[in-house]
């Protein structure tokens, strides 16, 4: 499921849908807006998504499932104005074994992050 979203989400919810008889792992990673970047203050950051970056989410999502021995995954991201501390990102991998969820959850963090600078924008603090 692939979820974007102006508004704060739950990630025990999130877990919680993942939940199944078969399931013995469910591996999440959540991203927050961190106070310090590039060496400057941060104020927040913004994020705008077009249908593009949907649809490369969707293709990430896709790609998890064929063959890996993944049940289920979720990238939940946020867009609009967030501040210092806000969740941004949470990607939920569940599998009936650690392994592969650990795998697939790296690697959804790592192509999400290698698209983020086409739709974040960092807000730094004025001196």
């Amino acid at each position: 499921m692939i979820e974007i979203t102006e508004q704060d989400f739950s990630v025990d919810e999130v877990i919680g849908r993942m939940a199944k008889p078969e399931v013995g792992a469910v591996i999440t990673y959540l991203g927050t807006v961190r106070c310090f970047s590039i060496g400057r203050e941060v104020e927040g950051v913004e994020f705008d998504a077009n249908e593009a970056v949907v649809d490369q989410l969707r293709g990430l999502e896709k790609k998890a499932l064929e063959g890996s021995g993944v049940e289920d995954v979720v990238i939940v991201h946020r867009i609009g104005k967030l501040k210092v501390g806000d969740k941004i990102l949470l990607v939920a991998v569940s599998a009936s074994h650690r392994q592969p969820a650990f795998t697939v959850c790296m690697s959804i963090i790592d192509a999400i992050k290698s698209i983020h600078f086409t739709w974040k924008r960092e807000v730094y603090r004025s001196s």
